[in-house]
């Protein structure tokens, strides 16, 4: 078998040879994201900016549960099927996955086309958005099509290709993005056409790499009527039904709710207040998405003294990491503002100032959960994020009723959300894998941020302007801060770097 598939690759080469590639593609693909949406924000109003990233928002919300779990099932079983070598197990179920995503992908598309109207005033609270829901009804059937195979990529480990994918769409959609708002035709309804041709992109693109690359490699098996099988992934999939992508249902609710009990113009800043809260997506997400494949073959090759090394490790950096964004966050939150959404939204950036300390919460749990899928603990899995579910839900109603419906008391019931995430979920991965804290570490950098952050607020005042025409010689300013704040930590931190480097060499034996 091709050896990009990994079957026998070592741990500590996946983690180099596979997080460059992860790396590398979200260096010239995650700045294109942020770069869109505020040339969105600054041309359209909060309004329709509110009720088209709700709308999308709902239809990949819909489009991670339209096929009762069975897509990310895969990442679960393929790798250890092909470990295992059984071929005619590995294609039967990525089959019966694809055959079921079509049918119901249909079927829910042309449902929610003819619900239109219902649903744009009922729950967006807008005529505005009858077209877009239209629109978007296309964009689902062939979004599940590209999130089934990038699923499938991912169980391969195969990274590079699935970087190859999201940098033809992301970049097509910058390009019409572009076209439309030089020549001062952006609107809401062209905007949604725009998300179309990327998805258009991604498929003709998938199409070309994938038969390419794995057309040998599935005539290795063959499709198989083994009722044990799909029992056994049907099993598997409902578990992970409720549970599947935790951190894009944690985003989406969310914004559902606000739409739903707060309208669209608070959902236009509750959304850019979520783009710059999860702006450590940009470095965390290449890394944490590969932990449930990697842990899921740990498990399988029994080499548990790993899996605590890769715990350890995680837990240890990803600390630092978001407690030195919530650095940034606390002293340059205005700056910041200006120069990505400008003065309009400033209510989005007031939100963060009660979120931003919570941040490390959000990165902790989702490193749990890639733990508890990959180890195949989806039943507890599934029980945190219900509770997490009930427990958000009633909080954020109950917060907007009785205090005055005000945005801010929503971003407190996300951040208790967070918060339980994470101990329910460190529970049950600590019963299987203990992990060590290092307290010592944690300090030292806490007070290293804290002494660096209020050197920068006493400093600022001499460099940045808080008005819009200076967000060019801002963001000047706030790379070279950026760069230099990143250096001093790590300067600092240099001997554990050196043991993180050890830790990798390790892995790799």
């Amino acid at each position: 078998m091709d050896g990009e598939l990994l079957a026998d690759q070592p741990l500590g080469q996946k983690l180099i040879k596979k997080w460059f590639w992860l790396y590398f593609f979200m260096i010239i693909t995650a700045p294109v994201s942020y770069i869109i949406k505020v040339i969105v924000s600054n041309t359209l109003s909060v309004e329709d900016v509110g009720i088209f990233y709700s709308v999308y928002g709902l239809v990949i919300l819909v489009s991670l549960y339209h096929d009762l779990g069975l897509t990310e099932s895969l990442q679960y079983f393929v790798p250890k099927y092909r470990l295992e070598k059984k071929y005619n197990n590995c294609k039967t179920i990525i089959v019966l996955s694809l055959v079921i995503q079509l049918i119901l992908g249909i079927w829910i598309a042309i449902i929610m086309y003819f619900s239109a109207n219902r649903i744009a005033i009922n729950h967006f609270h807008s005529a505005s958005a009858i077209q877009i829901i239209r629109t978007f009804c296309f964009f689902f059937i062939w979004i599940n099509i590209v999130q089934f195979f990038n699923s499938l990529y991912y169980s391969f480990q195969d990274v590079k290709r699935t970087g190859v994918i999201e940098f033809s769409r992301i970049y097509i959609i910058l390009w019409f993005t572009l076209f439309f708002w030089l020549g001062k035709w952006l609107t809401l309804n062209n905007f949604s056409m725009v998300r179309m041709m990327g998805i258009w992109a991604a498929i003709i693109t998938w199409a070309i790499l994938f038969w390419k690359k794995y057309k040998k490699i599935f005539s290795q098996g063959k499709f198989v009527r083994d009722l044990y099988v799909f029992k056994k992934q049907l099993k598997y999939a409902f578990r992970v039904f409720i549970s599947a992508n935790a951190r894009v249902v944690l985003v989406q609710i969310d914004q559902q709710l606000i739409i739903n009990l707060l309208w669209p113009i608070s959902a236009g800043y509750f959304t850019n207040y979520l783009s710059m809260i999860m702006a450590y997506n940009v470095v965390s997400t290449p890394i944490l998405t590969l932990i449930f494949p990697i842990v899921s073959e740990i498990i399988a090759k029994k080499e548990h003294s790993k899996l605590e090394l890769l715990l350890n490790t995680l837990y240890k950096y990803f600390s630092i990491f978001a407690l030195s964004i919530w650095g940034l966050f606390v002293v340059l939150w205005p700056e910041i503002m200006t120069i990505f959404f400008g003065q309009k939204f400033l209510i989005s950036w007031e939100l963060l100032k009660y979120a931003w300390p919570f941040l490390i919460f959000n990165v902790l749990f989702v490193i749990n959960f890639g733990v508890l899928a990959g180890t195949g603990k989806v039943k507890q899995r599934t029980w945190v994020l219900i509770i997490w579910l009930i427990v958000t839900v009633v909080s954020m109603v109950t917060f907007i009723e009785i205090f005055k419906r005000w945005l801010e008391w929503a971003i407190l019931g996300t951040v208790i959300g967070w918060v339980i995430l994470w101990i329910l979920s460190f529970r049950r991965v600590y019963k299987i894998q203990r992990i060590s804290f290092n307290r010592i570490f944690f300090i030292k950098n806490i007070a290293i941020i804290a002494i660096i952050c209020i050197f920068i607020f006493l400093i600022k005042d001499q460099y940045f302007i808080l008005k819009d025409t200076y967000r060019y010689s801002n963001l000047w300013y706030l790379t070279i801060i950026g760069i230099i704040y990143y250096l001093i930590i790590s300067g600092i931190n240099y001997p554990s770097i050196k043991l993180l480097k050890k830790e990798i060499k390790t892995l790799r034996k």
